[in-house]
């Protein structure tokens, strides 16, 4: 694991502890987190602006901003103590292509425009769409981790790459036409 990384699960540790910011987390899980969060780039499509909704600890857009430094990436996180962690983050371990953002996604600037977002287990996938489509460059793509009950919530055609104990779900912008 690189430096960053691990400073990063050190970090957590140590924040968590105070602050519970990721419930009973321990190194080995969130190694298993990290892993998960930088699984899809074996298979994901290049990107240049990435927007990770409901950031909370970090995941999945802190690893993946520390595996693509010459990404810019948003972190939307509107609860204070989580917004402060990621801030911190970024500082401590040097993260320049990472934007805090302490707002709702329904409150940040309508004209960023991204080519990738994503959300770990954070919303209902329909929801989450209506909420965030419209920052999404036409060529652009979602990129959900979701648990193993979302069969529910499936809306269009999707790839589905199961991992671990979760699944990753990648949409594509043009499958929509209602944002």
């Amino acid at each position: 694991m690189s430096t960053k990384l691990e400073d990063f699960t050190n970090l957590l540790l140590e924040w968590n502890c105070i602050h519970n910011l990721g419930g009973n987390l321990d190194k080995a899980l969130i190694e298993n987190y990290i892993l998960d969060s930088i699984y899809p780039l074996d298979f994901i499509q290049p990107f240049s602006k990435c927007m990770d909704i409901g950031s909370g600890a970090g995941f999945p857009a802190i690893p993946l901003a520390i595996k693509n430094p010459d990404q810019e990436f948003f972190l939307v996180e509107p609860r204070k103590k989580r917004s402060a962690f990621l801030q911190y983050i970024c500082t401590e371990i040097g993260l320049c292509n990472v934007v805090v953002c302490k707002k709702r996604i329904q409150d940040m600037d309508k004209a960023i425009r991204v080519d990738l977002i994503t959300s770990r287990a954070l919303m209902a996938t329909k929801e989450l769409i209506k909420l965030s489509g419209h920052f999404l460059e036409q060529d652009g793509y979602f990129l959900f981790y979701k648990g193993v009950k979302l069969e529910d919530e499936i809306c269009c055609d999707i790839k589905k790459y199961p991992h671990n104990d979760q699944r990753i779900y990648f949409y594509e912008r043009k499958e929509f036409c209602d944002f």
